[in-house]
């Protein structure tokens, strides 16, 4: 498998665990409803929700799953790439044609 940079791996980590949260929404809901005001009795009082929401988390995010987002995130990585250099270039060109006061770019006029 092709090497991640280690924001890149962050950024899947990122999402993969955005996704758990999603998928495990009624045990996040019911951990923050118990968690909420308290202090000190959190960690006795709440144990088995915080157990229950872990629980689903490690369900979800298995390595597998892991390993697919980040092979998703490698097959899109040029596709993503390319699309920035392109945003970057046109923005780049519409700036330099504002400030040459160029209303837009004549059709049919090509670059060598």
């Amino acid at each position: 498998m092709e090497a991640l940079s280690r924001r890149e791996d962050t950024e899947v980590l990122e999402s993969v665990k955005s996704d758990a949260l999603k998928v495990c929404d009624d045990y996040v809901k019911a951990f923050a409803d118990c968690a909420t005001g308290r202090t000190f009795t959190l960690p006795f009082v709440c144990k088995d929700k915080l157990d229950d929401m872990q629980n689903c988390m490690r369900e979800y995010m298995t390595q597998d799953r892991m390993d697919a987002a980040k092979l998703d995130y490698i097959a899109n990585r040029s596709e993503h790439g390319r699309q920035a250099v392109e945003a970057l270039r046109k923005s780049r060109a519409e700036r330099l044609r504002k400030m040459a006061g160029l209303k837009e770019e004549p059709s049919g006029a090509q670059r060598k």
